[in-house]
């Protein structure tokens, strides 16, 4: 999915995250109080690392 795909946004209030099994379960809640779960396996989130180590680095070199 892009990041310009239409989809609901949301501004992250906590999130938590555990390991079940094979996977890992990421309880989010909201600003607005939604809540909801994010099930994901351990290269799903190896992918979602790199994407978000990649961004924050381009953003300390801007820095």
């Amino acid at each position: 999915m892009a990041a310009n795909d239409k989809a609901t946004s949301y501004t992250l209030k906590q999130a938590m995250a555990v390991k079940v099994g094979d996977h890992v379960e990421i309880a989010v809640e909201a600003q607005d109080g939604t809540k909801f779960k994010i099930v994901a396996t351990a290269e799903q989130l190896d992918v979602l690392t790199g994407d978000l180590e990649t961004i924050l680095d381009k953003d300390d070199a801007e820095a």
